[in-house]
């Protein structure tokens, strides 16, 4: 297959966005120090302190797991795309500059879960990472782009019911989060099930 003019291997892209990645999950954990803990002589004043930064561990451990997820979705995505161009290059680094924010919003979610913006910073910075990750996908499955590799039309669908699936639930994230606080993000535990539930209400939609 000819290799269409203005495009690119995306090979130096995905090593960008691996390391880009990487970065963002290693900056998590900064937040977590026992220098926070104060002095400390007993056991039981321990785990006070180790109480008292519940919250702080709460959401390094949500937003490693949901930054582990997108890794993965943009792995998938990227499995299947043989040539990039310029805009993919620009909506990839859009979506990674949302990945280089998640902790300072995780850092804000955690210092700041009582008020409103705190509770929505974190889930409205996933969400518009899930969008971008979306609407790159919406792009590249462009048949005419010839961006793809031999996927069927069949699997392109599916993939892109999966990405639509993680993007509803990041938008019930979003909806609850004000009043759940990070137990909001428990939904995208259940996102798989709605892509499925997709994939075949497409199904069904075809053969009838």
């Amino acid at each position: 297959m000819t290799e269409e003019a203005g495009t690119q291997s995306p090979r130096r892209l995905e090593a960008f966005s691996d390391g880009v990645f990487a970065i963002a999950a290693t900056l998590l954990v900064l937040d977590l120090s026992i220098d926070h803990l104060g002095a400390i002589t007993s056991n039981d004043q321990l785990w006070h302190a180790l109480g008292s930064i519940s919250d702080s561990v709460l959401s390094f451990v949500i937003s490693f797991l949901l930054l582990c997820m997108l890794w993965m979705v943009h792995a998938s995505q990227f499995e299947h795309i043989r040539r990039v161009d310029s805009t993919v290059l620009w909506l990839n680094s859009l979506r990674l500059l949302g990945i280089v924010l998640i902790p300072f919003t995780t850092t804000l979610n955690a210092d700041f879960g009582d008020m409103l913006i705190g509770r929505l910073a974190l889930p409205l910075n996933f969400l518009c990472v899930l969008v971008l990750g979306w609407v790159l996908w919406q792009y590249v499955a462009k048949r005419s782009r010839g961006l793809l590799d031999d996927m069927t039309d069949a699997e392109v669908r599916q993939s892109g019911r999966r990405a639509f699936g993680a993007l509803l639930a990041g938008v019930v994230v979003v909806v609850l989060a004000p009043f759940i606080g990070s137990w909001a993000f428990l939904a995208f535990a259940v996102s798989p099930l709605v892509g499925t539930a997709l994939s075949r209400l497409g199904l069904r939609s075809r053969s009838g």
